[in-house]
């Protein structure tokens, strides 16, 4: 992927897409694929918004039975059984275990029947499946079993455990790029760091999008047939301030959601633990939901909290009030856990789509189905459709409905979505893990197994193209790794800040504290790619710092906060 802002300007596209979350990304590759001439755009880099804030977690909808709701549950399931097929890189299978208890819906009894439920509705789940992304059966387990994968389960009341498997991400910003990347292939033009100003409305259709350029400083229009709104939590501002609407209402309600990486304080599965903690602080009741804690890189990932959020989303900051409140929640969840502020190594924040609730209950839910928006039948405003997507699970989904109404609205002739059958790169007959294991092997005797292992579930199979960047065959530590990931970054993945390639490029951000002399290094690399002098090099030195600097306590491998911390008090 090379930024080519001139193309941008040049004639008339089928679709634009503003937005390049994991939503607009695979509605940008979707409708490439189809022969349609696609731009997409964003304000900031690629994923670097609400795609972020995930607990890297592909679901299949188990806990859509409880409403019996069987089509949602089987979305999930093909969608998730999708994700492990095109990107067996960078989506694997992850067990997942709740403890059981009492004789209610959490007893051994309720989740035998779930599991026969889930087996009927996903009996094709492994089809296409290689071997090691199949997902097992779920199963009942004993209750030393349990309490050996969760020591920090209440041994009082557990009477067994439950398990099954999802998916989860290796790393979601990558995943990103990975569908922006294949859109590319088949003809899209893609552009980070491009501000949308403003949607020309002529004669009841949008003529044309005003953006600026945020790196080159050029304003221009993009012109094009139809163009999808997927600006996560702006996409209701973006259209009411461009059609003139003055009524007030907001379609699209927002919550304030966030996530915690800590040291780890559950096993090896992903555990889902019951919560019915009330904020001393808060007048607001969440009541009784599941929190999951999940494994990731040594430490334990843990969501979602969520509160009712008003004002301008540029507004959005996660406080240590925030952060505060809900340690204290997983800590009422997970006695055993003992979190403290200074065990807190990330906090990842964002805004998500919500739907208040009934009268007479406090706070907000989270959406739960994407929503796909005609302008022309809400707005009489031709040629703008807004898609607000939910998760990643379904974005594939999601961004094939959205095309398939822009070709019916715009008598576009286009071929059939092929999305969930294409993988996201060549990986050869044999598969993926005869593609990997054949990789590690090539690597592990310059960089060692784990990090063979690891720079080919991130690269897939630019891995070897990445690694022809460095002089000599001789071994490849860590310098050198940094330097070729940071040139491979901007050369090759659009990267235009420092940031960009700490925090979503590359595993720097999410593998461990990026120390002084390491994050200067990188700096160096990334000056002398972009032609910067010292002052622009020391500027992005220091917006890095400013996002490693939320609640790097005692934990030493640390994650980066993906959205800004406010102290308080």
């Amino acid at each position: 992927m090379k930024r080519d802002i001139k193309q941008l300007g040049d004639g008339e596209f089928d679709v634009l897409v503003i937005g390049a979350g994991i939503n607009g990304a695979c509605v940008a590759r979707d409708a490439a694929m189809r022969g349609l001439r696609t731009a997409l755009v964003d304000a900031g880099d690629f994923g670097a918004g609400t795609s972020s804030n995930s607990l890297r977690i592909v679901h299949g909808g188990l806990r859509y039975l409880q409403h019996l709701d069987f089509r949602r549950m089987r979305e999930s399931i093909r969608e998730r059984s999708m994700w492990l097929r095109i990107a067996p890189h960078l989506v694997h299978p992850l067990p997942c275990l709740a403890a059981t208890s009492g004789r209610g819906m959490r007893s051994r009894m309720a989740f035998r029947a779930a599991f026969a439920v889930n087996d009927l509705v996903g009996w094709d789940r492994n089809r296409g499946l290689e071997a090691s992304r199949r997902l097992a059966a779920g199963r009942l387990l004993s209750r030393d079993e349990t309490l050996k994968l969760y020591p920090g389960g209440d041994a009082a009341t557990v009477t067994g455990g439950a398990v099954w498997s999802d998916g989860q991400m290796f790393h979601s910003e990558r995943l990103v790029l990975a569908v922006l990347a294949d859109a590319v292939r088949c003809g899209a033009v893609v552009a980070n760091y491009v501000r949308v100003d403003g949607l020309e409305v002529a004669a009841g259709r949008i003529r044309a999008v005003r953006v600026r350029d945020e790196v080159g400083g050029e304003d221009f229009e993009i012109r094009a047939k139809v163009t999808v709104n997927a600006s996560g939590p702006a996409v209701d501002r973006l259209v009411g301030r461009a059609l003139g609407r003055t009524d007030g209402k907001c379609r699209v309600v927002l919550s304030k959601a966030m996530n915690l990486l800590t040291k780890r304080i559950a096993g090896r599965v992903a555990v889902g633990v019951p919560s019915r903690y009330r904020d001393p602080n808060s007048v607001v009741d969440h009541g009784s939901r599941l929190l999951f804690v999940t494994p990731w890189r040594g430490l334990s990932m843990t969501g979602t909290t969520h509160f009712a959020f008003e004002g301008d989303p540029a507004d959005f900051r996660v406080t240590e009030a925030d952060v505060a409140g809900f340690v204290a929640e997983i800590n009422a969840a997970c006695p055993a856990a003992k979190l403290t502020l200074d065990d807190v190594a990330g906090v990842l924040g964002g805004l998500l789509p919500a739907v208040t609730g009934k009268e007479g209950e406090a706070g907000v839910r989270l959406m739960q189905h994407h929503r796909v928006m005609d302008h022309a039948r809400l707005d009489g405003v031709e040629g703008l459709v807004s898609l607000v997507g939910v998760k990643y699970t379904t974005s594939r989904m999601a961004a094939e409905q959205v095309v398939d109404l822009v070709c019916r609205k715009s008598a576009m002739t286009a071929r059939k979505c092929e999305t969930g059958q294409r993988a996201l790169f060549e990986m050869g007959d044999d598969g993926y893990d005869a593609f990997e294991a054949a990789a590690v092997d090539r690597l592990k005797v310059r960089m060692g197994d784990e990090a063979a292992a690891g720079l080919t579930r991130m690269y897939g199979a630019e891995v070897d193209g990445l690694l022809s960047m460095l002089d000599g065959e001789g071994s490849v530590g860590e310098a050198e790794l940094d330097e070729v990931t940071t040139r491979w970054g901007v050369r090759r993945e659009m990267a235009v800040r420092l940031g960009d390639v700490v925090f979503r490029r590359s595993d720097l951000g999410s593998c461990g504290r990026v120390g002084e002399e390491r994050l200067r290094r990188v700096a160096r690399v990334m000056a002398d790619e972009m032609g910067w002098d010292e002052n622009r090099e020391r500027e992005e030195i220091d917006v890095v710092r400013k996002g490693f600097r939320a609640w790097c306590g005692s934990v030493e491998k640390t994650t980066v906060a993906r959205a800004s911390v406010e102290k308080v008090g």
